[in-house]
Parts: C-alpha cells; sequence; structure tokens
C-alpha cells in the first residue's frame, strides 16, 4: 500500500498540473471563439475553416516535439543530464526547419482549399488573410511545445502552467484590443485574433528561454550544440510518427466536421456541441498520455518492467475512475447539457443523442491515450501511427460513411452512424494499443533500456 501511494503521489504530482496547463491553452481557442462571436458570425465562420486546415499542421508539429519527453526522462533520471542540450538542440534545429515548412504550406497551399470551401466572399478573403497572418508563428508553436515538454519530463509542471495562465490572460487582452480596436488600435476582426495567437506564442517561448536561461536556478538547456541542430534524426525518428498520429486524430475530426456538413446547417450544429464537449472532456486524458510518457520513461531507467507495471495500474485506475464520472454526467444529463451552447431545439435534440452515443466510448478512448503514452515512454512511435491510421481512416470513416448513408438504418441514424463508427475505430484502435504494450513489455522484461550515451 506504500508503494502504491507514493506511485499514486508522484503520477498526481504530475497530472494536476498538467490538466490545469491544458485546459488553459483549450480556454485560449474558448475565449478566440466567443470573442469573434460578438463580434461577427463571418469572422467566426471564417476563423473556424481556417482552424479546421491548419490544425492538422499545428498538430503535426506538435507531435514531433513529443519525442523530446522519453529521451529526456531517461537521461535526467539516468544521470546524465548533459544530454539534454543535445536533444534540445535537435528539437529547436527540427522546430526551425519543420515549422517554416509549415509556414509556407499555410500561406500558400491552404489559402487555396479555403477559397474552395468558403461560400461567403467576405468568409472567403477573411479566412485567407487569417491564414497569412498566423502562418509565420508555426515554428513558436512548436518550440513552444519542445520547452513545454522538456519541463513536464524533468518533473517541473509548474511554470507551464504559469506560462499557459499569463499566455490566456494576454490573449484576452490582445483579442479584445485588436478585434474590437480599442485603445486607438484599428479594428482587425479576425486578423486581430490571428495576430492575437501569434503574439501570445512568441511570448511564451521568450518566457520559457528567459526563465531557464537567466531565472532558473537548476536550468535544464544549458547550451545549444549547433551541430545538433542539423543532425535530429534520433529525435525525429521518434516524434515524426507521434506527429502523424497526432494530426491523424485531429485530421479524423476535421473529417467529420466536413462530412456531417453533408447533413445541412442544423446537423453541423449539433456535431459542433458534441465536439466542444467532448474535446472538454479529452483534455485530462491528453494529460494521463503525456504522465504516462514521462513515468514510464523514468521507470524503466530505475525499475525496470515491474516499476512500469506498478504505474500502468495506477493510471488506468484513476483514467476508469474519470471516464465512469463522465459516462455517469454526460447520460444523466444528456438533454441538458446541449442548452449550454444552443437554444435551438432541434439542433439540441440531436446534440443530446449524439451525446449518448459519445460517452459509450469514452472508455477506449482513455486506453488508446493511455497506452499511446506508454509506447511513447518507451520510443516506440510508429506502431502508434500505424494503428491511427489502420482504426480511424481504415475503419471508423468507411463504416460510420455506410451506416449513415447506405445501410438499412441509415435514415434512422442518420449522422449518428459516424458516431457509432467513431467508437468502433477507437474501440479497435484500444485493443492494438493494449497488445502492442504487452508484447513491447515482454520484449524488455529483465531487461533495462540501452545505456544513455549509447543511443546518444
Amino acid at each position: 500500500m506504500v508503494k502504491r501511494f507514493t506511485v499514486l503521489k508522484e503520477i498526481l504530482h504530475l497530472l494536476f498540473p498538467m490538466v490545469l496547463t491544458m485546459t488553459l491553452e483549450l480556454s485560449i481557442s474558448v475565449v478566440d471563439t466567443i470573442m469573434l462571436g460578438h463580434y461577427s458570425a463571418l469572422h467566426l465562420a471564417a476563423v473556424g475553416l481556417a482552424s479546421s486546415l491548419w490544425l492538422p499542421v499545428g498538430c503535426f508539429l506538435i507531435g514531433v516535439t513529443f519525442g523530446i519527453t522519453p529521451l529526456v526522462t531517461r537521461h535526467l533520471h539516468g544521470r546524465q543530464p548533459k544530454l539534454v542540450n543535445l536533444y534540445m538542440s535537435q528539437a529547436i534545429g527540427l522546430s526551425v526547419v519543420l515549422g517554416l515548412l509549415a509556414s509556407l504550406i499555410v500561406a500558400f497551399v491552404l489559402p487555396h482549399f479555403a477559397r474552395f470551401m468558403a461560400t461567403e466572399e467576405e468568409t472567403r478573403l477573411v479566412s485567407v488573410s487569417y491564414l497569412y497572418i498566423f502562418a509565420p508563428a508555426l515554428p513558436m508553436l512548436a518550440l513552444m511545445t519542445a520547452y513545454k515538454n522538456l519541463f513536464e519530463a524533468a518533473g517541473r509542471p509548474g511554470f507551464p502552467l504559469f506560462v499557459a495562465s499569463t499566455g490566456l490572460a494576454l490573449n484576452v487582452l490582445f483579442n479584445y484590443v485588436l478585434i474590437f480596436g480599442k485603445f486607438g488600435f484599428p479594428e482587425m476582426g479576425a486578423e486581430g485574433a490571428a495576430l492575437a495567437s501569434s503574439l501570445s506564442l512568441y511570448l511564451a517561448v521568450s518566457m520559457f528561454f528567459v526563465y531557464d536561461r537567466y531565472i532558473n536556478k537548476a536550468p535544464l538547456f544549458t547550451r545549444l550544440v549547433w551541430r545538433y541542430t542539423r543532425k535530429f534524426s534520433i529525435l525525429l525518428g521518434v516524434g515524426a510518427p507521434a506527429g502523424f498520429a497526432f494530426a491523424f486524430e485531429v485530421g479524423l475530426f476535421s473529417s467529420m466536421t466536413w462530412l456531417i456538413s453533408s447533413f445541412g446547417d442544423l446537423a453541423l450544429g449539433g456535431g459542433q456541441i458534441v465536439m466542444s464537449y467532448t474535446s472538454f472532456l479529452f483534455t485530462p486524458m491528453m494529460a494521463m498520455s503525456a504522465v504516462t510518457a514521462i513515468v514510464v520513461a523514468k521507470a524503466m531507467s530505475k525499475e525496470g518492467v515491474e516499476g512500469v507495471r506498478k504505474r500502468i495500474r495506477v493510471i488506468i485506475l484513476i483514467g476508469l475512475s474519470y471516464v465512469s464520472i463522465c459516462f455517469i454526467i454526460t447520460q444523466l444529463f444528456h438533454n441538458q447539457i446541449p442548452y449550454i451552447y444552443s437554444s435551438n431545439e432541434q439542433v439540441v435534440a440531436l446534440a443530446a443523442s449524439i451525446l449518448l452515443i459519445s460517452s459509450c466510448y469514452q472508455l477506449p478512448d482513455m486506453l488508446q491515450t493511455v497506452f499511446t503514452g506508454a509506447l511513447r515512454g518507451f520510443r516506440d512511435t510508429r506502431s502508434s501511427m500505424i494503428a491511427f491510421g489502420v482504426s480511424l481512416f481504415g475503419l471508423s470513416i468507411p463504416l460510420g460513411f455506410w451506416l449513415s448513408h447506405y445501410s438499412p438504418w441509415s435514415e434512422t441514424l442518420s449522422l449518428r452512424g459516424f458516431y457509432i463508427g467513431l467508437g468502433a475505430g477507437l474501440s479497435l484502435l484500444a485493443v492494438i494499443l493494449v497488445i502492442r504494450f504487452q508484447v513491447v513489455l515482454r520484449r524488455y522484461e529483465g531487461k533495462r533500456i540501452a545505456s544513455p550515451r549509447e543511443v546518444a
């Protein structure tokens, strides 16, 4: 019992600040939505369109930096902290190179899709302007995530929480000033929201750099090793599959939005309510995934496979408790929850029926998230990428499309068929990842991870 309490304390020490950090980061997009909703419906639609286009690209950048977590954790707790400089140097080089490439895609490729998909001329122009303004900030998105992962991997989640809190406060101020044109600034609408988000990212990276370099009594990243800014194959090998897996997941939900739109505006409204609600519930699961990657890598460097098993059992119990509470709340209040977002009776009724379905796949969603993090702790990200691609695009979308359009129950199910397909895909994904994790554990039974010097 004492050992279990120690493991629980170790996990909760990381989990609570990371849940708060991710919730605050999610709140930034909520603030953008609320402020633009009060400014102009067309500007809100333009930002929604632009976000659905750039988010898969941005999530790939974020996912690539996930490779920092297992590498840094293992070396810090393996008593070789100087090797952290090598991996952070790689992260900076990788963030700059891939960030510039992403900026070019967002600025010169995605606007063509925005022009094609927008129906109103103003929406088309505003969404393209949003992409142009936000594109140069994408390298900062990767750098900020790299710094955040560095601090969390070192077991210091407090400062990322401070940065997220400050970023939210500044984003509210910047949005108010730039969207509505206050204090002598021009009224910019959605373009002001893009500029505000860009400024927040630049300031977040500056805060991490200044704190770690000049204020932190025990700095983590002490020296930039220039030759490793060009040699980022190790980090890319771990992070690229994780980036693709993250982009696949976000791309699936973007695809769902486009597919649901064929059922009309009311269906799209109901789908957006469900997506907003489930995204909020998913935030703690994302934190669990990150914590799992950290504690698994740490346990393998100190205790081996048995230490990993102890921590996975505790995290699964926490996850089961969380999804059980979510399931009960959603089942009991599925008719009331949609009224938070809309007063339209048809939209509310449709969203309520979908919430009943979505609450049933919270368990496999939690399991796939936790075991994705566990595999990342072993630096096994390629299998997760393949599992995501097969499950989500090989099963979820085809099955959902068939149920909604061609099955004998298509008229009754309507767009609900897509959510049944999503639940089936997530269940298959959870099964694949659990099996893969057991295979990896057996491979390392009685062994330790290779020497950090050999890895480096």
